[in-house]
């Protein structure tokens, strides 16, 4: 740590403690005042060159302290690191303040009358040592503030990296997972229908394509997670057939919002595993988005048999992928639910903070 680099002065710093001598100072000649002795000039220069000297201590000091930093969570070794040399301290101050005053005025052609060198060391000593003592505890006090200050600031960058990190592979995870569900849906028309298969393809190229630059970013506008969401939904209507699955759209406009990637695609394969695929009957899905109090809701909504068809105590991989999300993203500040609709059927529910 010899090389540590030195304490930074920076202005309100500086400001603080020119007040702090420009308060010793009056509290000096306010003595003064009292004694009946005069103020000026001799008096003002004396306390003046008094906090010069001190000032020239405490930058001094204050540049080395990146030294001793390693030390501050022993609080005893640090105070001994810093206090170890007061009395050499002490002499180099006394020698400047004296040097000082004699030098000034030597210039005017007068002597400076004090007491004897013996007793000016001990009175100036002992003064400084109390000050210096002070001045430890409050750079101690300040440095580890600072210390803890920039201990927290790491501590929160390594968290959102981390974060940043886990979200970046959930949002990756969700491409093999989609394709999986997408290969099989056009696997499925290949034998049946090759000009819906051929189409399919298309649809899933173009899909695909939106989705690896949604995975590059885990925040994206509305907008495209609702384009996300219809090209999928459209090819797993292409899949079922029109006469299976109808899609409602009620998203109006879309607000400048930025969403989770791949979040509206997961509450859409729920509804066509859960709704849709068990059973030969026309099930009806209605998107719907709008901002409310504040929180954008994003729900999808079947006339299926229910909250996750038969198997009511699995959310699936592509839901619980999202919850994470959510919660790496927001916290507590969003919710994902499954709820009856009220005549049967499934309500997925999203609601996240609207933020623009």
């Amino acid at each position: 740590m010899a090389n540590a680099a030195p304490a930074p002065i920076t202005p309100r710093l500086a400001a603080v403690w020119a007040a702090f001598c420009l308060l010793m100072v009056l509290v000096g000649l306010q003595e003064r005042w009292y004694a009946g002795q005069p103020l000026a000039p001799w008096p003002l220069f004396y306390e003046v060159s008094s906090m010069l000297a001190a000032t020239a201590v405490a930058v001094w000091r204050w540049r080395l302290t990146p030294r001793d930093d390693p030390w501050l969570g022993r609080p005893a070794h640090w105070f001994w690191r810093v206090l170890r040399w007061t009395p050499l301290v002490a002499l180099a101050f006394v020698a400047l303040l004296y040097g000082m005053r004699h030098a000034v005025r030597a210039v005017f052609g007068l002597d400076y009358p004090h007491q004897p060198w013996p007793e000016v060391l001990a009175y100036e000593g002992l003064k400084f040592a109390v000050f210096y003592l002070l001045f430890a505890g409050v750079v101690f006090a300040l440095r580890s503030h600072q210390a803890m200050a920039a201990e927290r600031l790491r501590a929160e960058r390594l968290e959102r990296l981390t974060s940043e990190a886990r979200l970046a592979q959930l949002t990756q995870q969700m491409q093999p997972h989609f394709l999986h569900n997408a290969l099989n849906t056009i696997a499925g028309l290949v034998h049946a229908d090759a000009d819906a298969a051929d189409a399919a393809l298309l649809r899933l190229s173009t899909l695909l394509r939106a989705a690896t630059q949604a995975a590059r970013r885990p925040l994206h506008p509305l907008a495209d997670e609702l384009a996300l969401a219809r090209s999928y939904a459209e090819l797993m209507q292409q899949r079922f057939g029109a006469d299976r699955v109808r899609l409602l759209w009620d998203v109006g406009a879309a607000p400048a919002i930025e969403v989770p990637a791949l979040s509206l695609q997961p509450l859409l394969e729920n509804a066509f595993v859960h709704a849709v695929e068990p059973r030969a009957a026309l099930t009806t899905l209605r998107i719907t988005a709008r901002v409310e109090g504040g929180r954008l809701v994003v729900s999808v909504t079947d006339d299926g048999p229910g909250p996750l068809g038969a198997d009511a105590t699995s959310h699936g991989v592509a839901l619980d992928n999202l919850r994470q999300r959510l919660r790496s993203l927001y916290g507590e500040a969003a919710s994902l639910r499954l709820e009856p609709r009220a005549g049967g059927g499934c309500v997925a529910r999203l609601e996240l903070p609207a933020h623009g």
